[in-house]
């Protein structure tokens, strides 16, 4: 029989590593999502730029 010179690991230690990975995923995946907003932020400000101003000079003027 052999045996190994590892101290075993008890169930309090593997939980607090799941919860350790789950919580570097879970920043991970926020940090992805506010890239996302921002480059769609970025995009929105540019479809407004290159929209322009509207010539006033080819609007209908009416009154009621």
């Amino acid at each position: 029989m052999t045996i190994s010179g590892q101290p075993p690991v008890s169930l309090l230690d593997s939980v607090l590593d799941a919860q350790s990975a789950r919580v570097t995923t879970d920043v991970a995946l926020l940090k992805k999502s506010q890239d996302l907003m921002k480059q769609q932020g970025q995009a929105m400000v540019e479809m407004l730029e290159q929209a322009g101003t509207v010539d006033s000079s080819r609007l209908l003027d009416a009154y009621a």
